[in-house]
């Protein structure tokens, strides 16, 4: 929407600019009942899953700072999948901040291979911001895709991340760049299953709902053959 309204400004005939998300093809992510719902506690930490390039715009070093301040009362493994410039400084960071024992880098993985994680996570994290030569994300696809598995998950107020999250309802949000924010989302997330049962559940209706690629390439097909 912000794009949209950005281009409205731009035209004499603002009415001829319409929103069409590029949604999900939910065919390649079907619906699971498999969810770990871990407990979170000693015996059972959590599995917080992220997936995205190692670059500056994916706030991974942000979350690696979150991560290092949990209180000592939760209990949780990371999981990171994707290549990308700043990974050789990402496992230096999570090492420097006494992660390293808690933290798998997985790299790049096959389509099948991330939708097993998804399913066997428990929440999901990406902290999104902006990088200081203005990259960003717009609405990343791997927040889709793990709602679409019933992943509860946590973000931030970025491009059109709100747009798809809805704070306190289909997931959490953070302000980008915010690690103190990130980590009571994470811990609340953590410390209450209940919680991510519930955001779990209403992220996956409406990315279903609202977000499925059909629908857009439906109203784009109407449009061309107009």
């Amino acid at each position: 929407e912000h794009g949209a309204a950005h281009l409205r400004s731009l035209t004499n005939e603002p009415g001829k600019v319409e929103l069409v998300y590029h949604g999900l093809d939910l065919d390649r992510f079907p619906a699971s009942s498999a969810r770990a719902g871990r407990k979170g506690n000693q015996e059972d930490p959590v599995v917080i899953l992220s997936i995205g390039r190692a670059v500056t715009k994916k706030g991974f070093d942000d979350l690696l700072i979150a991560l290092a301040a949990l209180p000592d009362s939760c209990h949780w493994n990371f999981e990171h999948i994707g290549d990308g410039e700043c990974l050789p400084e990402l496992k230096k960071h999570a090492q420097e901040l006494g992660l390293s024992d808690r933290v798998r880098w997985l790299g790049a993985q096959p389509q099948e291979k991330v939708l097993d994680h998804l399913r066997s996570a428990d929440l999901f994290a990406l902290a999104c911001k902006i990088a200081p030569d203005g990259d960003r994300d717009g609405l990343p696809n791997v927040l889709m895709e793990a709602q679409s598995q019933g992943l509860p998950v946590i973000s931030t107020r970025v491009s059109a991340v709100p747009e798809l999250i809805e704070d306190g309802e289909t997931g959490l949000l953070a302000d980008p760049g915010n690690s103190t924010e990130l980590m009571h989302a994470i811990a609340r997330l953590i410390s209450e299953p209940s919680l991510r049962r519930k955001l779990g559940s209403a992220g996956e209706a409406r990315v279903r709902s609202v977000f499925n690629a059909e629908h857009g390439l439906d109203s784009l097909m109407i449009r061309f053959s107009s």
